[in-house]
């Protein structure tokens, strides 16, 4: 309680001898909603409108922030449409815990997948300390603002627009064919020491092709790809208002239709990959009174997706896994191909195992009224909002299995002639089971409060606001409820224009934490300095803006496991008891008890410029520095394992990040043309403090010290030629080794092999350390090209994909990368080991074989478009007319070459696409 009387207290005192707001009019925005850094001088703040996300026609609109903005990092993932959300950082990471930015939607906290790009209006990103303070234990990780579309009082104004696409995998794996296969699995096994697994003639009909239900070469990926999925966006927006009211209605549909083929053969349903989604949003702001503002806003929507019963996961693993020569598609039977070991036919699990569909509603309902309250005390108003989202998502799965059978042959030894096929069956074709129900339901309400105060001075501008934001968040599941509270306070004086002040202080607190630390203190400060407004430059035709800013801010991450302060407890072993050996699971301690838990804290220091010049060319430029203590970490390895359970976890992690954003734009034009380019930077080195880390007994063997997330690995020095430089090398202990196989550098000179021979390699995986986009716009005359350019650096990634990177280990197919292996003619040119049959653990493990830069540069998309004149639009009754012809992610310049070096594992892939549209505005 002392706290809390001490924090309104200060409160109350910024409220009346400072300010946040700006105008009473601009204050009439998101409760907890922070403007851009145009309103606020001192934060490290980007804002990007509607109309720069209208040239990419991606669904997602987390999809259309790529390179956007300096110092956001989107990585892209594989996934069919709704289940493909990329990874967002702001300014790298500066956690070894979760990194993911705060997303508030008109203030309260949603998913941005959700949403259409139709009914943003802007999107900003926070990015520095002293912006972040407002957010509390939400802050650390940096937030997205984003903002939906509002009614004007412009008259009544329709737009339509239609886009339809058609979108291709980025890159598909290429794996040999069948005698290529057989012609590897024999090199294998020769090389193993063990004999060929197809013989001669074998591998001559493999060669001829003539007896493909015997021999076959399946390309699975041509079987169970189409050559181009689709999609479809359809959007009317209505708007306008007079007076008292103003709306916004947007009517939207969306669907994609995926890359799987084999989808309907059977006239009961339709296991192709499908997504629809129906949206509706209306935004309201109706005028009670000539002092009071209600704004309602409510939105829906209705997503069906549909795909095989088998997951998409599953049936990606079998492309993978499942090689080109074992088995054809269907037998001579017209039964499914497969074997005793090979129950995953491809085309089977997407064509004859049924069909799962889910339908998702999403409700979405905000009311904020905002009070002025001048007659009163001048200067002074007031908002209250409460928001509630409904989100439940229902299933139904119709289940069968297939019958299989393998096909097997006897051939006369001398002669080749076969002389009996032998067909084997497995498993059986059912019927369906069906099965439906609630699969989850999220829910979420939120209440906001702020009181504004606005003061004008003969010299400045002095404004304030008091907030308090309370937010409930629902999932399914135990342990899944979860309760944030803020009380915050904001101040700014911007003084002749010049000099600008912000300080803020918050009070926030989550359920997460123990009781007793449930709450922490935030607070934040910015400066800036508007050095154009001096009377030495104010007259500079050179010179248009030059301001240094300044900030500082302590945010707070209090995402922890639910309810660790008390003993875990978790299923066990069975018991067996009586004559029949009855069994029960048992219970057995899980990990102790966390007294005292805390939440993280991210300390917060930015120093900024921004410069432009001659109206034309503008430059921002951020140096950062973050430490962030109390880093919810492990102590597991602090104790014995004697003690036969998992030790409690702590706040003892501690890391820093730094690093420098920056963006330049050079625009100009005239009449008929108008240009732009454009270029965002960011560089972010983290480092690992403090983890925990249990004793090591060498000090390149530690990650502490190290960026979050650095790879390690076995350093190679080239193959093993012959058994007589096995014999004399090191002992290699992780499986016996042969001629071909790797041999690596002993780092500790002991003799051996093993995994205190691991040191640092490359770069970090997951989050690069260098983020740029290059971006450029031209229009003449009403034809415009648009297209953005964006790529990483300093990023090291594993190739260790079964059958892409590593062929033929549990009994996997082999890839086309496998070229540059191993073998005795080739010893000298080798880049990768021999072929082998076995696990092969010396050769599969990390090293710097398989420790790749996986830094690209992609062309995120390209606009090519029209606009009708003025002249002619008015003419046809029309504010605007557009069609365009549009493509995304068409090229990517990196070192890997034979997939996305975004998507390097197993997953369904990331796509090209190719779009025309249409606009148009009444």
């Amino acid at each position: 309680m002392k706290n809390i009387r001490i924090i309104i207290l200060v409160s109350l005192l910024l409220l009346v001898t400072a300010g946040m707001s700006i105008h009473a009019q601009e204050r009439r925005t998101d409760s907890l909603a922070v403007e851009s850094a145009s309103f606020h001088p001192g934060y490290a703040a980007e804002s990007v409108d509607q109309e720069a996300l209208k040239h990419s026609s991606a669904l997602d609109p987390q999809e259309n922030l790529f390179g956007r903005f300096a110092g956001l990092w989107v990585m892209q993932n594989g996934g069919f449409a709704g289940d493909r959300d990329p990874d967002l950082f702001i300014r790298g990471r500066g956690t070894f815990r979760s990194a993911y930015p705060l997303v508030l939607v008109d203030g309260v906290e949603r998913k941005l997948s959700s949403y259409t790009n139709a009914e943003i209006e802007s999107v900003t990103v926070l990015k520095d300390g002293a912006s972040l303070a407002l957010f509390g234990m939400r802050g650390a990780n940096g937030a997205i603002l984003v903002t939906t579309k509002r009614g004007r009082e412009e008259g009544f104004n329709v737009n339509v627009s239609y886009d339809r696409g058609l979108n291709q995998a980025f890159r598909i794996p290429k794996f040999l064919d069948g005698y290529g296969y057989a012609m590897a699995v024999n090199e294998a096994s020769a090389l193993d020491g063990d004999p060929w697994v197809y013989s001669q003639m074998d591998l001559d009909d493999y060669r001829s092709g003539e007896m493909p239900e015997l021999f076959p070469t399946v390309d699975w990926f041509d079987e169970a790809f189409r050559e181009f999925g689709s999609t479809t966006e359809f959007s009317a927006d209505f708007s306008g208002g007079g007076d008292r009211a103003k709306y916004f209605v947007l009517l939207n549909y969306q669907n994609e239709r995926g890359l799987f083929d084999q989808t309907n053969p059977d006239d009961r349903y339709s296991s192709e990959l499908q997504y629809d989604r129906f949206n509706l949003r209306i935004n309201t702001d109706i005028d009670l009174t000539s002092s009071a503002v209600l704004r309602v806003d409510v939105a829906g929507s209705i997503v069906d997706n549909q795909r095989p019963s088998t997951s998409t996961a599953n049936i990606m693993k079998a492309l993978y896994k499942v090689p080109s020569g074992v088995f054809p598609v269907k037998t001579v039977n017209n039964i499914w191909g497969g074997t005793s070991y090979y129950g995953n036919n491809p085309a089977a699990l997407i064509a004859a195992t049924g069909q799962y569909t889910s339908q998702s509603t999403k409700l979405n309902v905000h009311t904020t009224l905002f009070q002025d309250l001048d007659r009163w005390v001048e200067g002074l108003s007031a908002e209250a909002s409460v928001a509630y989202d409904n989100s439940p998502t229902y299933y139904q799965r119709k289940q069968k299995d297939f019958l299989y059978e393998s096909t097997s042959l006897e051939r006369d030894p001398v002669t080749g002639v076969i002389s009996d096929t032998i067909f084997a069956q497995y498993g059986s074709e059912t019927d369906f089971e069906t099965g439906n129900g609630l699969g989850w339901q999220n829910r979420s309400s939120a209440i906001n409060g702020k009181l504004n105060y606005v003061r004008e001075l003969e010299t400045g501008l002095l404004t304030s606001a008091l907030l308090y934001n309370q937010e409930m968040l629902i999932y399914t599941g135990q342990y899944n409820t979860y309760l944030y509270q803020d009380l915050s306070a904001l101040a700014s004086y911007a003084h002749m224009d010049k000099y600008f002040l912000n300080l803020s202080l918050t009070y926030g607190g989550n359920s997460m934490l123990p009781e007793e630390n449930r709450y922490g203190i935030f607070p934040g400060v910015s400066a800036a300095w508007r050095i154009s407004e001096e009377s030495f430059l104010e007259e500079s035709n050179l010179v248009s803006l030059l301001q240094l800013r300044a900030s500082w801010g302590k945010n707070g991450n209090g995402s922890v496991i639910q309810n660790l302060e008390d003993q875990h407890y978790n299923s066990s072993g069975n018991y067996y008891f009586t004559d029949n050996l009855k069994s029960y699971s048992g219970i057995a301690e899980g990990f102790l008890a966390s007294p005292g838990i805390m939440h993280a804290s991210a300390t917060k220091y930015d120093l900024g410029l921004d410069l432009q010049l001659l109206k034309q060319i503008d430059l921002t430029v951020d140096l950062f520095y973050e430490k962030r203590t109390g880093i919810l970490s492990n102590s597991y390895w602090l104790a014995s394992s004697v003690l036969g359970t998992v030790t409690p976890f702590n706040n003892d992690g501690v890391v820093e990040n730094r690093g420098v954003d920056a963006s330049l734009v050079w625009s100009a034009g005239s009449d008929d043309l108008n240009y732009y380019l454009g270029a965002n930077f960011a560089f972010a080195r983290n480092r690992v403090l403090e983890m925990n880390e249990p004793y090591l007994p060498h000090d390149y063997l530690k990650s502490t010290g190290r960026p979050v997330g650095q790879q390690f690995g076995l350093v190679t020095e080239g193959f093993f030629g012959d058994d007589e430089e096995i014999a004399s090398a090191e002992l290699h202990t992780f499986s016996p080794v042969r001629p071909g196989d790797i041999r690596y550098v002993d780092q500790n000179g002991d003799g051996e092999i093993n995994q205190y021979d691991v040191v640092a390699l490359g770069y970090a995986s997951g989050v690069p350390e260098i983020y740029y986009s290059l971006s450029m716009g031209v229009n003449f005359k009403g034809i415009g090209l648009d297209l953005l350019l964006q790529g990483t650096g300093n990023q090291t990634g594993y190739l260790n994909t079964d059958g892409l990177f590593w062929p033929l280990r549990n009994q996997t197919g082999i890839s086309a990368v496998s070229a540059g292996r191993w073998t005795p003619e080739t010893a000298e040119t080798a880049t990768l080991p021999r072929l082998s049959m076995k696990e092969n653990a010396n050769n599969y493990r990390r090293n710097d074989i398989w420790l790749a830069d996986v830094s690209y540069l992609k062309l995120r998309y390209l606009d090519l478009y029209f606009d009708l004149p003025v002249r002619v639009t008015e003419r046809m009754k029309m504010s605007s007319f557009r069609i365009y012809l549009r493509g995304m992610n068409l090229f990517s310049i990196d070192a890997l070459g034979v997939v996305d070096p975004e998507a390097t594992g197993i997953t369904y892939p990331t796509l090209a696409s190719y779009h025309a549209g249409i606009r148009i505005g009444f």
